[in-house]
């Protein structure tokens, strides 16, 4: 399989201020490769709770649309009014659950990336998390990129995390693809056996010349689109990888995350639940999640 800068952009929205930073960073990769952008909303057949979002509850009967969607179409249009000058865009707005019409919008666009937004900890946003997202997760046939940060502008530093398994070249090579002109650094967290018998420097000694020598060896295996391995940092690390992406997040400057949904290590447990959870979860910036290959080639193959 090809590995192509994406043509096609899906944002999936809920129209909540969370979801700006998302259309941001949207509008800035659509601008960076010359992507479609295509917007998705989907209005949930509860439309009372949509009223005080859409604003119908302060107008008058006779200035409230009778078409919701439309509505919507209006205001998406209206956000990307300075932002998406130049840029060609989708929008489409449908009623169902919010993932199902992400998935089936994602289909048929021929979508190459996914990018949801997520922010704080309110009740709203776990109920987005829970019932989108992470379905996303187990679902999407294409890359999701989920957004905590502001998009400023391009991705400075790319972080791709690894188990060194084969599945997860995946997510290096989509990283060394998409984002060439970023700093890449090579991430892996490893785990020992008995760990509270052993010093830190003796696990450091032990364990990180393995650890090098591993990413050496992942690295050439990899096809790194002309980017020299020699230019890609190596972070080979002792612990949990949730909780290390996370040190590393908050202590150095803003980043993305980029991870892969199946391999044989700690980091991707089939990266489906808990683990993609706590990663979400934990870093405090923009993750990239790479499903494995073969999902991708069964939508290739679907057509």
């Amino acid at each position: 399989m090809p590995n192509l800068k994406p043509r096609r952009i899906l944002l999936a929205t809920d129209l909540s201020h969370r979801s700006d930073r998302a259309l941001d960073r949207s509008v800035q990769l659509a601008h960076q490769w010359g992507a479609t952008l295509v917007i998705v909303h989907a209005i949930e057949e509860k439309l009372d709770e949509y009223h005080h979002i859409y604003g119908w509850d302060d107008l008058p009967s006779w200035r409230r649309s009778t078409d919701p969607c439309n509505t919507v179409r209006n205001r998406l249009r209206r956000d990307l009014a300075d932002e998406g000058f130049g840029l060609d865009v989708n929008v489409i707005v449908q009623r169902g659950t919010p993932s199902q019409i992400v998935l089936e919008a994602a289909q048929a666009q021929h979508a190459d990336l996914i990018v949801a937004g997520v922010s704080g900890s309110q009740l709203l946003e776990r109920m987005w998390l829970g019932s989108t997202v992470d379905r996303l997760i187990r679902k999407s046939p294409v890359p999701l990129l989920v957004v905590r940060d502001r998009a400023f502008a391009p991705y400075p530093r790319v972080v791709v995390a690894t188990d060194f398994a084969p599945p997860s070249r995946a997510s290096l090579e989509t990283a060394a693809t998409w984002f060439a002109d970023a700093n890449m650094v090579l991430f892996h967290a490893y785990d020992v056996p008995f760990a509270s018998y052993l010093s830190r420097e003796e696990i450091n000694r032990q364990f990180d010349a393995l650890g090098i020598d591993a990413a050496n060896k992942f690295l050439t295996e990899a096809d790194l689109q002309g980017i020299a391995s020699s230019s890609i940092d190596r972070l080979i690390e002792h612990g949990s990888p949730e909780v290390l992406l996370r040190d590393y997040g908050e202590k150095s400057t803003r980043h993305l995350v980029v991870v892969g949904s199946h391999g044989g290590g700690i980091i991707y447990e089939t990266l489906i639940g808990s683990t993609a959870r706590k990663i979400i979860d934990s870093v405090p910036g923009d993750v990239l999640l790479v499903p494995d290959r073969s999902r991708i080639e069964a939508r290739d193959a679907a057509g």
